[in-house]
């Protein structure tokens, strides 16, 4: 039997583990060895479907011993009634309106309703607010509970909503996104991703945000770009949900002196191996990282080369401010740059980065523009398979936090060619996207602690010195 408003899943079917409802209910039958789930649409219900449903899972589990349920008030409702005149027993029901996701495990006859991500959307724009709104309004694991368009008006509804996730506008009126993050986020610390136009001068106050406790960023979209921009901004809201958030931070100590820089209190005041190049990785949560590893090492580094997933013109502003919080040079890396002990590299956003080698034996920057890896534009493996090639196993990779898996199989190429390597443990990471694909992956020697990267980095580097 085939109806199209009703849908079975089981153990034979390959699709019975997820299941996105729309406006109807999922109505499970438990038999002696096995059970099944039938969907039934509310939208085209009429009232021969109870039979029907009920004829399709004995089809599948023989006799029922008993039923559970989720979905609208009315069908469940309507189901009850119709097994209570046959003497069945419902083991379980639950309301759920709507669209949502429910996971079905039919060897163990469970179900497992994924609760939505509440998310509140902070921006004095109507426009932007709206858009938005239909952005995560047409995902089913996203509610919007709540708009504001000032912090005075958000403020009570972080306090009474409780949302999982923030958008939160740089420009506002009453006082600006970075100075309303402070305020709540002491005592609230809900993730938050900053909604930014990125221009340059807005770079260095997105920076401060995330110092602040804001878990990542996203450029404001208009509607012409809404189709291109909308699975991005869906991906960093679930990504920032789930996110794990500090109230500390605080930028490392910096002492600047006449005639260069000083490196902070208690760092390795020794020189490294300057002939092993780093290749570090990282995305969300990464800017953050990435200073607690950078400012963590002496002032004599070997070459350091960066990709972080970044838009244009942002990296600009990152490479400035890790430039004055480091007592090494951080540049924004240009093209035909020669990779140099005492430098960092950060890859253009934007931009694909690589490294190659000259005749000479002269290693240099190569900028271009070729299309996403990963979907990513810098990408990790575009840059850990140009260190490969170029560096073979003189070189140390680092896996840091970030969504997805871009970096993963680079780093293990690099282990295979005999680079010590490192992924960022679970509990340190922001996002443990990157680094959890890497260690299933066997990429990496050390899982590290975020606090004992750097440590682990000079430890091998100043062995290598000794050897």
């Amino acid at each position: 039997m085939e109806i199209k408003h009703l849908k079975v899943f089981s153990a034979n079917h390959p699709e019975h583990e997820k299941v996105v409802l729309f406006d109807g209910v999922l109505w499970v039958s438990q038999g002696v060895k096995s059970s099944a789930a039938v969907w039934i649409s509310a939208r085209w219900f009429h009232e021969g479907d109870l039979e029907a449903g009920f004829e399709l899972l004995k089809g599948e589990v023989g006799t029922p011993v008993g039923f559970k349920m989720v979905g609208t008030e009315k069908l469940t409702k309507k189901i009850s009634a119709f097994l209570l005149e046959h003497r069945y027993r419902v083991l379980n029901q639950a309301v759920r309106e709507g669209t949502f996701e429910v996971k079905f495990f039919p060897k163990d006859c469970k179900i497992h309703v994924t609760r939505k991500i509440k998310a509140l959307i902070v921006d004095d724009s109507k426009t932007i607010r709206n858009l938005l709104a239909k952005i995560m309004s047409e995902d089913p694991q996203i509610e919007v509970v709540g708009t504001a368009d000032r912090p005075s008006s958000a403020l009570p509804m972080i306090q009474k909503l409780k949302p999982d996730v923030i958008t939160l506008d740089l420009e506002m009126p009453e006082v600006d996104g970075l100075t309303f993050l402070k305020q709540y986020f002491p005592h609230h610390p809900v993730p938050t991703v900053m909604i930014t136009s990125i221009g340059l001068e807005e770079g260095s106050r997105v920076l401060q945000a995330l110092e602040a406790g804001a878990v990542d960023y996203v450029q404001k979209p208009s509607a012409s770009e809404l189709s291109e921009a909308a699975p991005v901004i869906v991906e960093k809201i679930k990504a920032a949900a789930s996110a794990k958030v500090t109230t500390i931070r605080a930028p490392g100590p910096v002492a600047v002196v006449t005639g260069g820089k000083k490196s902070p209190p208690g760092v390795f005041a020794g020189r490294l191996d300057p002939n092993c190049l780093i290749a570090i990785g990282s995305s969300t949560g990464g800017t953050e990282a990435l200073r607690k590893v950078l400012t963590e090492l002496p002032a004599s580094i070997p070459p350091i080369v960066i990709t972080q997933h970044i838009p244009a013109v942002f990296s600009k502003a990152f490479a400035d401010r890790m430039n004055s919080l480091c007592p090494f040079e951080v540049l924004e890396a240009e093209h035909g740059m020669e990779v140099l002990p005492g430098r960092v590299f950060i890859a253009p956003g934007g931009r694909q980065m690589q490294i190659r080698k000259r005749t000479d034996g002269r290693t240099f920057i190569v900028i271009d523009d070729s299309p996403p890896v990963n979907r990513h534009k810098p990408s990790v493996d575009y840059l850990f398979d140009s260190v490969v090639e170029t560096c073979g196993g003189n070189c140390i990779g680092v896996i840091l936090t970030g969504m997805g898996a871009d970096g993963a199989k680079g780093l293990h190429k690099l282990k295979t060619a005999g680079a010590r390597t490192i992924a960022q443990d679970e509990a340190s990471c922001a996002v443990f996207g990157m680094p959890r694909e890497a260690i299933r992956l066997g990429a990496a020697n050390e899982v590290l602690p975020l606090s004992e990267i750097a440590s682990k980095l000079i430890q091998w580097l100043s062995q290598r010195k000794a050897a």
